[in-house]
């Protein structure tokens, strides 16, 4: 090969070097890829992201003259070698734009319906098991009415995102299978409704990106951690994970999401999903406690945070504790899945509530030791002397360890 064509051959070698680092790095960084997700490559990313195209532009420019001189005046060899390695970038920057795109590998809803738990008690067979763990919300209409609605984590966990409308409110339904987060948003900047698409994670959690100015927003606290918008937060709607039986026995009128029959094969691998019996090293559960994988409740009373170990909760049902100055209970429901937790303080009396529960042989029922008053597991006294009284609600949430304490860097941890 004369020496000038073989300048081009190592010009054109080096502009398919400088595309392919573009699209993989692109994706390699926000991907659950091995190492991708430990380091500090967040703001790397972006500024990646931001400037693809330019890199294209140019790096494809020159890519695009080699290839033209090559073709044109090269032997056979470096014909074909020059085809190769422009197919080989053309097969990776579709792998990168297509199917590894996070919001082509999980898809919104096409069809967004619902189903009243009234007509499912009356159907023959319920689409929907009763154990079937829900992320529940519960907002009020402006005319004065409340709707809620529950949205199954089986379905949720693959789309990571559903947005709706409940009581002319714009909600922001999301749940990242690698953290066990379960999130509700309320989809408002600066006041104006805004559209997100999945564009990738950030240290397991899934990140979303405002169609307006391209910032990228953390799944698990709503916060733009990169972008022009970096640094603000959405509204966080208050939301209940529990089974469907124990959501819709709260709430008898509520809805519930029903499955696209186009992700049909999607959801079913989310079998074993809520129980932590799959088998995924992303998503399944380390029955140990404080491992990575373990299950943790994470609460959060003002401006203070604490993680509680879920082994602990199964076996004992109740665990009375503080989080900063605040008093707290929390309470594993007769299914063994739903969890609530309060502060111990009445709604009617902001004065601490001193109790000492012990479970009851009916496993939704707790007995205050000292006063005999007969508690629910949805923190309403049932009967005795503080009958009627009903218990302030926390923000809690069951998460993995690692999630936990990646985005509560603050919080204090309850072990044994």
């Amino acid at each position: 090969m004369r020496p000038a064509l073989r300048t081009t051959g190592w010009i054109l070698v080096a502009s398919l070097i400088v595309l392919l680092a573009g699209e993989v790095l692109r994706v390699y960084w926000i991907m659950p890829f091995p190492g991708s997700q430990r380091g500090q490559t967040l703001d790397l990313a972006y500024a990646l992201h931001r400037a693809i195209w330019a890199i294209r532009i140019v790096a494809g420019a020159v890519a695009g003259a080699a290839t033209a001189r090559l073709l044109a005046r090269g032997g056979r060899f470096a014909r074909i070698a020059t085809v190769a390695g422009v197919a080989g970038l053309g097969y990776v920057a579709y792998q990168a734009n297509g199917p590894m795109s996070a919001d082509v590998m999980f898809r919104q809803p096409g069809t967004l319906t619902f189903t009243s738990a009234r007509e499912l008690r009356t159907a023959g067979s319920p689409t929907l098991p009763a154990n079937a763990l829900v992320v529940g919300i519960e907002l009020s209409h402006p005319q004065g009415a409340t709707r809620s609605r529950a949205y199954p984590i089986r379905y949720l966990g693959y789309h990571h995102q559903v947005r709706d409308e409940v009581a002319r409110q714009e909600v922001m339904v999301t749940y990242c299978t690698v953290c066990r987060s379960g999130r509700v948003y309320r989809p408002l900047v600066d006041g104006r409704v805004e559209s997100f698409r999945l564009v990738g994670m950030d240290h397991w959690n899934a990140m979303f990106e405002d169609a307006t100015t391209g910032s990228w927003w953390r799944q698990a606290n709503g916060e733009a951690v990169t972008g022009p918008l970096a640094g603000k937060r959405l509204e966080e709607i208050p939301s209940r994970q529990m089974t469907w039986a124990a959501w819709s026995a709260l709430h008898p009128e509520t809805e519930v999401m029903n499955p696209d029959p186009e992700f049909a094969e999607r959801y079913a691998r989310m079998e074993g999903f809520d129980e932590g019996t799959n088998d995924s090293a992303l998503t399944g559960r380390d029955p140990a406690s404080w491992a990575e994988k373990s299950w943790v409740v994470g609460v959060v009373a003002g401006n203070q945070s604490r993680a509680f170990d879920w082994n602990e909760l199964a076996r004992d049902r109740i665990i009375a504790d503080r989080v900063g100055d605040s008093p707290v209970l929390l309470l594993l429901g007769a299914d063994g899945a739903s969890f609530s937790v309060f502060e111990m303080r009445t709604e009617r009396d902001s004065a601490e509530l001193p109790l000492d529960l012990e479970p009851t042989a009916d496993l939704s029922r707790f007995r205050d030791r000292t006063t005999g008053t007969i508690w629910s597991e949805t923190g309403i006294a049932l009967d005795g002397p503080d009958a009627g009284a009903r218990l302030q609600p926390l923000a809690a949430y069951q998460e993995f360890w690692h999630s936990w304490r990646t985005f509560h860097p603050e919080s204090t941890a309850r072990r044994e």
